[in-house]
């Protein structure tokens, strides 16, 4: 086989397994992953349910294998943001804008409550589960390598403590958002992100400009 026609064919592969991630994402949202169909998924990507079987092992397969594209994703934009910060003001402020990006993206908390949920109800699970959940975490190891800040272990303990009273609180907010839209709008929950930023990280002054 000429290296054209394996491109072609490697292409191919690639653009399949993008259509049943996105379809596979938007059924578990909907469906949740008890309920989710994998002939459902295989139809609406427009694909057969052999055709999936060919790319996932199993429904948990391609649950994971879209909890994992998405996380990729989002660690992705976030080293971007971060890989030219020279000091821990510019550092928070671009995780500030990682969180605020996040809340464009409601979809995406839902799908990781959905999965969080799957391993509380299943503990047995692969460990590569619970290792793609701790991806979905950002802590004080993200920046060691890029810059020495938070040099203390109590310093990286408090700021990684911070970060995890952030996180949930905006993942519950946004779920309480699909309820209360109105008084809960992607304005007021940049709001209340950056003041909870100012409050955890007040050395740091993050930047509230848009």
């Amino acid at each position: 086989m000429s290296i054209e026609c394996e491109n072609k064919n490697e292409r191919r592969t690639q653009r399949t397994i993008a259509k049943l991630l996105e379809a596979a994402e938007k059924v578990f949202i909907r469906d949740g992953y008890e309920g989710a169909q994998l002939a459902e998924i295989a139809s609406f990507a427009g694909r057969s349910k052999g055709a999936l079987y060919g790319h996932f092992k199993s429904k948990e397969d391609l649950f994971f294998s879209l909890v994992e594209h998405r996380v990729q994703i989002y660690a992705k934009h976030f080293a971007l943001r971060t890989e030219k910060c020279t000091n821990e003001k510019e550092q928070i402020t671009a995780l500030c804008r990682s969180f605020e990006e996040a809340i464009q993206d409601k979809s995406f908390t839902i799908l990781i409550l959905e999965f969080k949920l799957y391993l509380l109800r299943h503990p047995q699970s692969d460990p590569r589960l619970f290792k793609a959940l701790q991806m979905t975490r950002p802590t004080s190891k993200d920046w060691q390598s890029r810059l020495a800040v938070w040099p203390t272990a109590t310093q990286r303990a408090d700021f990684d403590l911070a970060l995890a009273a952030i996180g949930s609180m905006l993942s519950g907010l946004i779920l309480e958002s699909h309820f209360d839209p109105e008084r809960l709008s992607d304005r007021v929950l940049k709001k209340l992100t950056r003041r909870q930023f100012r409050l955890l990280f007040p050395a740091s002054s993050v930047v509230t400009r848009s």
